[in-house]
């Protein structure tokens, strides 16, 4: 039988994410620095190949 997802309110689920995302960075699983430093690369890239310019 398939479980049915828990009802958690929208500050339920912030206060959920949070706590996983300071698990990653404790667990050296997630670098904030390197995630910034990744996405600025990536936006870059995706206005340069569209032509546009910053």
């Amino acid at each position: 039988m398939t479980k049915k997802p828990k009802k958690e309110s929208q500050a339920e689920q912030s206060e959920r994410f949070a706590k996983t995302v300071q698990d990653m960075i404790d667990a050296g699983e997630l670098n904030p620095t390197e995630a910034d430093k990744a996405m600025e690369r990536v936006i870059k890239k995706i206005k340069t190949d569209s032509g546009q310019r910053e």
